[in-house]
Protein backbone atom coordinates (compact mmCIF):
# COMPACT_ATOMS: atom_id res chain seq x y z
CA UNK A 1 0.00 0.00 0.00
CA UNK A 2 1.90 3.56 -1.21
CA UNK A 3 -0.04 6.49 0.53
CA UNK A 4 0.69 10.28 -1.28
CA UNK A 5 -1.07 13.39 -0.30
CA UNK A 6 -4.60 12.02 -0.46
CA UNK A 7 -4.46 9.09 -2.88
CA UNK A 8 -3.44 5.67 -1.34
CA UNK A 9 -2.61 3.31 -4.02
CA UNK A 10 -3.27 -0.77 -3.30
CA UNK A 11 -1.18 -3.10 -5.32
CA UNK A 12 -2.50 -6.44 -4.62
CA UNK A 13 -4.63 -8.89 -6.26
CA UNK A 14 -6.78 -9.64 -3.49
CA UNK A 15 -8.26 -7.27 -1.13
CA UNK A 16 -10.29 -7.76 1.95
CA UNK A 17 -11.89 -5.86 4.63
CA UNK A 18 -10.95 -2.42 3.10
CA UNK A 19 -12.57 0.25 5.26
CA UNK A 20 -13.09 3.81 4.12
CA UNK A 21 -12.85 6.54 6.82
CA UNK A 22 -15.98 8.98 7.33
CA UNK A 23 -15.23 12.31 5.16
CA UNK A 24 -17.91 14.07 5.92
CA UNK A 25 -20.24 12.71 3.43
CA UNK A 26 -17.92 14.06 0.25
CA UNK A 27 -17.72 10.45 -0.63
CA UNK A 28 -14.87 8.08 -2.39
CA UNK A 29 -13.62 7.48 -5.73
CA UNK A 30 -12.24 3.98 -6.37
CA UNK A 31 -9.97 3.16 -9.51
CA UNK A 32 -9.37 -0.55 -9.92
CA UNK A 33 -7.23 -1.47 -12.57
CA UNK A 34 -6.34 -4.25 -14.10
CA UNK A 35 -3.99 -4.51 -16.85
CA UNK A 36 -3.90 -8.06 -18.50
CA UNK A 37 -0.71 -9.52 -20.67
CA UNK A 38 -1.10 -8.87 -24.17
CA UNK A 39 -1.56 -12.62 -25.15
CA UNK A 40 -4.62 -13.00 -22.74
CA UNK A 41 -7.70 -14.30 -25.17
CA UNK A 42 -10.89 -12.56 -24.20
CA UNK A 43 -13.03 -14.08 -21.09
CA UNK A 44 -14.75 -12.85 -18.08
CA UNK A 45 -14.01 -10.68 -15.83
CA UNK A 46 -15.41 -11.22 -12.42
CA UNK A 47 -15.05 -8.58 -9.41
CA UNK A 48 -17.05 -9.57 -6.45
CA UNK A 49 -17.78 -6.76 -4.08
CA UNK A 50 -19.85 -6.92 -0.59
CA UNK A 51 -21.21 -3.54 0.46
CA UNK A 52 -23.59 -2.71 3.37
CA UNK A 53 -25.28 0.11 0.95
CA UNK A 54 -27.56 -0.20 -1.83
CA UNK A 55 -25.71 2.78 -3.83
CA UNK A 56 -22.28 1.20 -4.53
CA UNK A 57 -22.10 0.70 -8.15
CA UNK A 58 -18.91 0.22 -10.87
CA UNK A 59 -18.73 1.82 -13.46
CA UNK A 60 -16.79 0.37 -16.63
CA UNK A 61 -14.31 3.13 -17.76
CA UNK A 62 -12.98 2.68 -21.31
CA UNK A 63 -9.35 3.94 -21.51
CA UNK A 64 -7.58 5.79 -24.62
CA UNK A 65 -5.09 5.19 -26.30
CA UNK A 66 -2.05 6.82 -24.86
CA UNK A 67 -0.79 10.77 -25.43
CA UNK A 68 2.67 11.53 -25.83
CA UNK A 69 3.34 14.89 -25.36
CA UNK A 70 7.34 15.58 -25.96
CA UNK A 71 9.45 18.67 -25.53
CA UNK A 72 12.48 20.01 -24.65
CA UNK A 73 12.94 22.16 -21.52
CA UNK A 74 15.82 24.35 -19.93
CA UNK A 75 14.99 24.18 -16.48
CA UNK A 76 14.54 28.72 -15.53
CA UNK A 77 16.94 29.50 -12.35
CA UNK A 78 13.89 28.87 -9.84
CA UNK A 79 14.11 25.49 -10.68
CA UNK A 80 10.81 24.97 -12.93
CA UNK A 81 11.57 22.45 -15.59
CA UNK A 82 7.99 22.91 -17.57
CA UNK A 83 4.78 24.33 -16.42
CA UNK A 84 1.85 23.23 -18.83
CA UNK A 85 -1.76 23.70 -18.51
CA UNK A 86 -3.71 20.86 -18.59
CA UNK A 87 -7.18 21.05 -21.30
CA UNK A 88 -9.69 18.66 -20.72
CA UNK A 89 -13.88 18.67 -21.34
CA UNK A 90 -15.96 21.21 -19.97
CA UNK A 91 -18.78 18.92 -19.44
CA UNK A 92 -17.20 15.46 -18.17
CA UNK A 93 -14.87 14.87 -15.29
CA UNK A 94 -11.52 12.98 -16.51
CA UNK A 95 -9.73 10.38 -14.69
CA UNK A 96 -5.92 10.21 -16.19
CA UNK A 97 -2.52 9.29 -15.40
CA UNK A 98 0.04 10.89 -16.25
CA UNK A 99 4.26 9.83 -16.54
CA UNK A 100 6.99 12.13 -16.69
CA UNK A 101 10.02 10.97 -17.73
CA UNK A 102 13.44 13.16 -17.28
CA UNK A 103 15.59 12.34 -20.55
CA UNK A 104 19.23 13.40 -21.89
CA UNK A 105 19.63 13.38 -25.44
CA UNK A 106 16.68 10.72 -26.07
CA UNK A 107 18.23 8.56 -23.35
CA UNK A 108 17.06 7.62 -20.50
CA UNK A 109 19.42 8.71 -17.13
CA UNK A 110 20.06 5.13 -15.95
CA UNK A 111 21.85 4.21 -19.56
CA UNK A 112 24.19 7.24 -19.59
CA UNK A 113 27.54 6.57 -18.01
CA UNK A 114 28.08 8.26 -14.92
CA UNK A 115 25.19 10.38 -15.18
CA UNK A 116 23.66 10.74 -11.49
CA UNK A 117 19.75 10.02 -10.94
CA UNK A 118 17.62 13.45 -11.07
CA UNK A 119 15.86 14.37 -8.44
CA UNK A 120 12.36 16.70 -8.84
CA UNK A 121 9.12 17.31 -8.39
CA UNK A 122 5.50 17.29 -9.68
CA UNK A 123 3.08 19.38 -8.80
CA UNK A 124 -0.86 19.58 -9.83
CA UNK A 125 -2.17 23.55 -9.48
CA UNK A 126 -5.73 24.35 -9.28
CA UNK A 127 -6.25 28.09 -9.64
CA UNK A 128 -2.21 28.48 -8.56
CA UNK A 129 -2.98 26.33 -5.34
CA UNK A 130 -1.02 23.37 -5.34
CA UNK A 131 -3.22 20.49 -4.97
CA UNK A 132 -1.31 17.37 -5.08
CA UNK A 133 2.79 16.83 -5.06
CA UNK A 134 5.32 13.83 -5.71
CA UNK A 135 8.55 13.32 -6.04
CA UNK A 136 11.14 10.98 -6.92
CA UNK A 137 13.97 10.26 -9.32
CA UNK A 138 14.25 10.63 -13.06
CA UNK A 139 10.51 9.34 -13.63
CA UNK A 140 7.22 9.99 -11.92
CA UNK A 141 3.84 8.38 -12.38
CA UNK A 142 0.81 10.37 -11.24
CA UNK A 143 -2.11 7.50 -11.58
CA UNK A 144 -5.90 7.45 -11.46
CA UNK A 145 -5.74 11.81 -11.23
CA UNK A 146 -9.28 12.55 -11.24
CA UNK A 147 -9.62 16.11 -13.13
CA UNK A 148 -13.09 17.90 -12.12
CA UNK A 149 -14.96 19.34 -15.08
CA UNK A 150 -15.99 23.59 -15.27
CA UNK A 151 -19.39 22.70 -16.71
CA UNK A 152 -21.84 24.72 -14.70
CA UNK A 153 -19.47 26.59 -12.12
CA UNK A 154 -18.71 30.14 -11.25
CA UNK A 155 -15.99 31.53 -12.77
CA UNK A 156 -14.69 33.27 -9.05
CA UNK A 157 -16.30 33.93 -5.76
CA UNK A 158 -18.86 36.44 -5.64
CA UNK A 159 -20.30 38.30 -2.52
CA UNK A 160 -22.77 35.94 -0.60
CA UNK A 161 -21.13 32.36 -1.57
CA UNK A 162 -20.03 29.83 0.90
CA UNK A 163 -16.04 30.81 1.33
CA UNK A 164 -15.43 26.98 0.42
CA UNK A 165 -17.89 26.81 -2.93
CA UNK A 166 -16.51 24.75 -6.03
CA UNK A 167 -15.22 27.24 -8.60
CA UNK A 168 -13.92 27.10 -12.15
CA UNK A 169 -10.55 24.65 -12.54
CA UNK A 170 -7.97 25.79 -13.91
CA UNK A 171 -5.54 22.65 -13.99
CA UNK A 172 -1.56 23.31 -14.74
CA UNK A 173 0.92 20.67 -14.00
CA UNK A 174 4.89 21.82 -13.60
CA UNK A 175 7.69 19.69 -12.79
CA UNK A 176 10.48 21.51 -11.06
CA UNK A 177 14.16 20.69 -9.39
CA UNK A 178 14.78 22.28 -5.69
CA UNK A 179 18.12 21.60 -4.90
CA UNK A 180 18.06 23.58 -1.48
CA UNK A 181 15.25 21.72 0.11
CA UNK A 182 15.66 18.27 -0.93
CA UNK A 183 18.78 15.67 -0.62
CA UNK A 184 21.53 14.96 -2.87
CA UNK A 185 21.47 12.78 -5.83
CA UNK A 186 23.03 9.39 -4.73
CA UNK A 187 24.08 6.93 -7.45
Amino acid sequence: MTETGKVTTINKMALNDLTLKQNGGAGYYMAIEGVMPYNTGDGPLNIDTLCNKEAFELKDVVQCEPLEYEDQYVPTKYGIIFKEKIMISPTDTTNAAINIKLLKGGAEFSTIEEQKPRYFKVEVLDNGKCIYAVNGYDQITISHFNIRCNNGLPEALEEGMEPNTEIKHNYVIQALFDLHEWPECKT
